[in-house]
């Protein structure tokens, strides 16, 4: 049995707010040393209109739907800063990319197996934000979480090598440990924050 316990994100990296926020602003603004721009919801970062209408007035547009900065004249906007991503992102980067993964962090959130899907990245060393590309993976792969592995290994054990055996005394004497030891080597339990295991198939 491969046994690796996965740490929770640092107090850094966990949310203060509901959701992730971004800071979006112009590039060519601050390329010539001054910030201009806002904190936005990262799930709505990408529409950078939109985003940065709401904080910061009625921004230049011409063209379809081309933003332009009213203090420099730059159409390139960026993400400067951004808080609780949950480690999605690290430095800066395009405002679609903040959104994209503003929305990956909403899935794992809203996901009954969220914290399963970061211990697995964080064992084979995955990058959450390429999680279409191994989702399929850990789906096939990923039995249930459990408090123990010898609580999967005794169910196992219960449901299907016992279960058609009759007779009481070999129940009765059924090593559940020495299953559960055997059983282990066939598996990969992943420890989660909550105490609980993960159990996936190797």
């Amino acid at each position: 049995m491969n046994t690796f316990t996965y740490s929770a994100p640092t107090a850094r990296q966990l949310p203060d707010t509901p959701t992730p926020r971004a800071w979006v602003g112009c590039l060519g603004c601050y390329n010539g040393g001054l910030l201009n721009g806002a904190w936005v919801a990262g799930t709505v970062a990408g529409d950078v209109s939109r985003a940065l209408k709401v904080k910061l007035g009625e921004p230049a547009i011409y063209g379809q739907n081309c933003l332009v900065c009213v203090k420099c004249g730059s159409d390139e906007f960026n993400v400067f800063d951004h808080e609780n991503y949950g480690g999605l992102l690290s430095g800066e980067c395009d405002p679609m990319t903040a959104q994209r993964m503003a929305e990956l962090w909403e899935e794992l959130e809203e996901s009954d197996s969220g914290e399963e899907l970061r211990a697995y990245a964080a064992n084979l060393h995955l990058s959450l934000s390429d999680l279409g590309t191994w989702r399929d993976d850990f789906e096939n792969n990923y039995i249930g979480t459990y408090g123990s592995f010898r609580e999967y290994a005794d169910s196992v054990a219960d449901d299907v090598v016992l279960a058609g055996v009759n007779d009481e005394t070999v129940k009765r004497y059924f090593d559940y440990d020495a299953w559960a030891r055997d059983l282990a080597h066939d598996y990969t339990v992943l420890e989660l924050p909550d105490f609980s295991v993960a159990v996936f198939s190797d």
